[in-house]
């Protein structure tokens, strides 16, 4: 928080025609909230966009199979790393999108739906997520049944009331719809900038939470950009769920925990393969990250 603090004591004296794009590191909403208030008060809140990630940002898992602990594990960006026996084949192609479908999760903080509903009164509010389209239904379903409901006040299109639908392909497919872009692990900062561009909206402030230090480099390349020089920026590197974990145990994944999730893993597949022998896996699709 003091970080933040002193960041905007800092600002005050930068000139409005200078972009300031500012990058904290926060374990807290409270922290976003205060964020916030700070940008209504010198924008108002219609002039000042919101942006959230999804995964271990707005929603978790935990340690669940299919979860973003999970993924990060199997795609090698932990320091414990899966072995070749653990490894799960057609992982972007099959597996995640099964496990979204089957699995629950929470909210990363109690009240935050509750902070959700108060931001959308008053703001554009929109998830940008890594997800690919096709995890829609269990996305939205999660975040229904924790009470958080991305159309409510939507990234509209310019002078226009109606909740847009984008949809198509860039360099992999995206869709657009209820609030919520799924991107298929496309540059986020590429897609927002993409996003602002189909609606013709153009804001004073951007406030983007998201866990992802690379999620959030990538947005701060887009927004140091000529095109947002105007744009007061607050990228917010969300910590709570791993610095949760790393507090209570040292690592972010143990190796017993790994072990765990490869064993229900296995339990799982085994179950299906029982239920659905003629289940087809195939390994063709595009490329997404959870």
């Amino acid at each position: 928080m003091y970080g933040y603090i002193a960041a905007l004591s800092l600002l005050n004296y930068i000139p409005l025609s200078i972009a300031a794009v500012t990058t904290i590191e926060s374990d807290s909403y409270d922290i976003v909230a205060s964020i916030i208030k700070d940008k209504d008060t010198r924008y108002q809140p219609e002039n000042v966009l919101l942006v959230f990630d999804i995964d271990n940002t707005v929603l978790t898992s935990q340690l669940e199979v299919g979860g973003d602990i999970w993924y990060q594990w199997q795609a090698g960006k932990l320091p414990l790393k899966p072995g070749p026996e653990e490894k799960v084949p057609c992982l972007y192609e099959n597996a995640i999108a099964l496990l979204y479908s089957v699995g629950s999760m929470t909210l990363t903080e109690p009240h935050l739906n509750d902070y959700m509903s108060k931001w959308q009164e008053k703001h554009s509010v929109v998830a940008l997520t890594s997800r690919a389209p096709d995890t829609r239904n269990a996305t939205e379903r999660e975040l229904r049944k924790n009470g958080v409901n991305f159309s409510a006040s939507p990234l509209a299109a310019l002078n226009e009331s109606s909740m847009p639908v984008y949809q198509g392909r860039l360099k992999r497919s995206y869709n657009y719809n209820n609030g919520i872009m799924f991107s298929s692990g496309m540059d986020k900062g590429v897609m927002l900038d993409f996003m602002l561009d189909k609606t013709k909206r153009k804001f004073d402030s951007i406030v983007f939470v998201d866990d992802g230090i690379a999620n959030i480099q990538a947005m701060k390349t887009m927004l140091e950009s000529e095109k947002y020089r105007n744009v007061d920026t607050v990228l917010v590197h969300y910590t709570k769920v791993e610095s949760d974990l790393i507090k209570q145990q040292g690592q972010v994944l143990t190796p017993g925990e790994a072990k765990r999730m490869t064993q229900n893993w296995k339990k799982l597949l085994k179950t299906l393969d029982e239920i659905f022998p003629n289940r087809v896996i195939s390994c063709d699709v595009e490329k997404s990250k959870a």
